[in-house]
């Protein structure tokens, strides 16, 4: 009785852990949500917890009709999909070579592409921002591209090695000796099967970009160049006014994109993360 009685109470204590912890992710994601739909009397007179008095969506209205959010949007996603393409391809084709193709220096080369690991992105800041301004590339996709690109390279080739080494070697040698080349086997047998992977890095590495600040402030100075992030702030209004209706609608509608893309690829994402951990 004593050991039923001891195990009902640790579940217990693991139920109630488990709420909590729920509570705690889920409820500001609620907070943002039912905030959007307030007016302005409801945050000068209800308690910041409070529900709204009335369902309305015209804080979103004035976000999509006032704002620039929509010119925003249409950066984000072009900077987001310019860093993740080049990036897929050359972080993959990276970390399958260095981890399945034996050559001279191959650990060497792999040890160079970890430096970047060490290197923080702010150090690089101003050396960038003048390099930038000196070729005119400040205000421009590219200067917010590129040192994108660079800095995650290093993360996700280690990502890449690490999967690709649990590839089964038996089924690329089948495919060279059916006749594929090694394009071809690359192509045909490795990508189908680093799905999961590919999407891993791809859901990881696009909400980083997605969520960018520091880049796009940096080298961006116009209006039509700003990204979703650096959008908020066009809800602070003069001596710090902040319309907070409108600006919890436009966190709204800013984490949407990333909430969807996790969500149809989270299955893919767990299976990238647990590949390898048992060796078949």
């Amino acid at each position: 009785m004593k050991i039923k009685s001891k195990k009902l109470i640790f579940t217990l204590l693991k139920t109630i852990l488990a709420a909590l912890l729920l509570v705690l992710q889920v409820y500001p994601i609620f907070y943002v949500i039912l905030s959007s739909m307030k007016n302005t009397a409801d945050f000068r007179q209800l308690p910041s917890y409070a529900l709204p008095s009335s369902i309305n969506f015209e804080n979103y209205i004035r976000v999509f009709t006032t704002s620039s959010m929509p010119t925003y949007f249409k950066n984000s996603i072009i900077i987001t999909v310019g860093v993740l393409i080049p990036l897929l391809l050359a972080s993959f084709m990276a970390g399958f070579a260095l981890s399945k193709i034996k050559f001279k220096n191959n650990s060497k080369i792999l040890n160079y592409f970890m430096l970047g690991l060490m290197l923080p992105f702010q150090v690089a800041l101003i050396p960038l921002f003048t390099i930038f301004s000196k070729t005119a590339m400040l205000n421009t996709y590219p200067a917010v591209i590129l040192p994108q690109i660079a800095f995650s390279l290093s993360y996700s080739i280690q990502l890449f090695y690490s999967f690709s080494k649990f590839l089964p070697d038996d089924i690329m040698e089948a495919a060279i000796i059916d006749g594929c080349s090694p394009f071809q086997t690359f192509v045909k047998i490795v990508f189908p099967m680093s799905t999961n992977s590919i999407l891993t890095v791809a859901t990881m590495q696009g909400v980083f970009t997605w969520n960018d600040f520091i880049c796009a402030y940096t080298f961006t100075r116009s209006t039509d160049m700003k990204t979703v992030t650096l959008g908020l702030n066009d809800f602070v209004g003069f001596m710090g006014t902040t319309d907070w209706g409108a600006t919890f609608a436009a966190i709204t509608v800013t984490v949407l994109p990333t909430f969807a893309f996790y969500f149809f690829t989270n299955k893919f994402m767990l299976g990238g993360l647990t590949a390898g951990a048992v060796k078949g």
